[in-house]
């Protein structure tokens, strides 16, 4: 008894001397890494699947003949769900006048992404569009794949300060039918789909999308700088309230909490006995990454093949 209790110590220890802060025991006995994305939980296993990630994006932009392809960058918003406090970033752009009369500075970040009447803002409405992205995604994907066959993803979608989703997406077309950006976000933003859940509610893109193309021969400072600004959202956590977030953020997340716990996450949920996650993400049942798939008539997004299941297994492999 008392070898395997020491040989369970030192399998724990060897856990956390490879950095991770919280090893989990798994029913077999064997200690694992916790595998958590979020650098406030375990700095070790976030910055591991950042990399591995990161790894990922760059191999479908460099790992292949990139010279067939054009690269775009497109940014996809969410639609409005009530006015909001506009309020610049620490040395960002000015961004005018508010809707409350006063053009606000960084000092007023309390109020950043806090609508501006909590009364009328549309609550459910804006938990049940984060817990249908997914959905739109699957629709928009699938519009961009009807008019340009040869096109792959990477995509990392971010929350923004109002609590609601948003889309970066790296995207690859050939050159031989390949569009301008402003075709591509078009046909991005105007894709739509319909709520498995809420029947017959249509689900649609916000107004304000963004598409750039970049190079990647001659230019790759600016690439690198394209798959970093993606890539930095990714150690961010699932929209959970900070423990020094403002008295007005604070109301406002609460809000959207108490709107995700009434909603229905499936066609046959009963919201007060539902132990799905989606309760607790403010609607959100969308991985935070992902890539497009290698099939047997398409490369998918990484042009070697590179996933995190082959990456995980080149890891025990090596260790």
């Amino acid at each position: 008894m008392r070898a395997t209790t020491e040989e369970d110590a030192t399998a724990r220890a060897t856990v956390l001397a490879r950095g991770c802060s919280s090893p989990i025991r798994t029913a077999t006995g064997v200690w694992v890494r916790c595998g958590s994305r979020i650098k406030s939980k375990c700095e070790s296993c976030a910055e591991l699947y950042r990399g591995d990630w990161a790894a990922i994006a760059r191999s479908g932009v460099f790992d292949g003949p990139v010279a067939e392809f054009r690269f775009y960058l497109l940014t996809l918003t969410a639609p409005s769900f009530g006015r909001v406090h506009r309020v610049p970033r620490e040395g960002g752009r000015r961004v005018g006048v508010c809707g409350c009369g006063l053009e606000h500075s960084a000092t007023d970040a309390r109020l950043r992404g806090v609508p501006l009447d909590s009364g009328k803002y549309d609550y459910a409405g804006q938990v049940a569009w984060n817990r249908d992205a997914g959905l739109l995604w699957d629709r928009t994907r699938r519009r961009m794949r009807d008019r340009w066959d040869s096109l792959e993803y990477f995509i990392v979608r971010e929350w923004q300060d109002r609590g609601v989703l948003h889309v970066h997406a790296i995207i690859r077309v050939a050159r031989f039918e390949a569009p301008s950006p402003d075709v591509l976000r078009d046909a991005a933003r105007t894709a739509t789909a319909v709520s498995r859940v809420d029947a017959g509610v249509l689900v649609e893109w916000g107004d304000q999308a963004r598409c750039d193309a970049f190079r990647t021969d001659g230019d790759g400072a600016k690439t690198i700088w394209y798959l970093s600004k993606a890539l930095n959202y990714v150690l961010k956590d699932v929209a959970t309230a900070s423990e020094n977030a403002p008295v007005d953020v604070w109301r406002h997340q609460v809000a959207l909490g108490v709107a995700a716990r009434q909603m229905r996450c499936a066609p046959g949920c009963q919201p007060q006995d539902c132990l799905n996650l989606v309760h607790k993400r403010f609607g959100s049942r969308s991985q935070v990454v992902s890539a497009s798939r290698r099939t047997k008539r398409r490369t998918g997004w990484s042009f070697t093949g590179l996933t995190r299941t082959v990456q995980r297994r080149l890891r025990r492999a090596w260790w």
